[in-house]
């Protein structure tokens, strides 16, 4: 999954209108190199240059209401 995929993903769930979103959690398990991947764009795209990336356990974004999460594949 590349971050491209995931705004597709949920735009596709936010636009429709036959989808119940209050409180929907959208879990992904990614493997450790596409989880680590994932974790560091996003951190990133909310973070000024400088700034020391650290790689998360659990990811979590929240995208027009709608809470992605990411783990690692056990």
């Amino acid at each position: 999954m590349k971050y491209e995929d995931l705004i597709e993903t949920v735009s596709e769930i936010v636009e429709n209108k036959k989808i119940y979103k209050t409180g929907l959690v959208l879990q992904y398990e990614l493997s450790e190199k596409r989880h680590m991947e994932m974790d560091e764009h996003l951190f990133y795209k909310a973070n000024p240059e400088g700034t020391d990336f650290e790689n998360r356990e659990v990811v979590e974004v929240e995208v027009a209401g709608v809470i992605v999460r990411f783990i690692k594949k056990d």
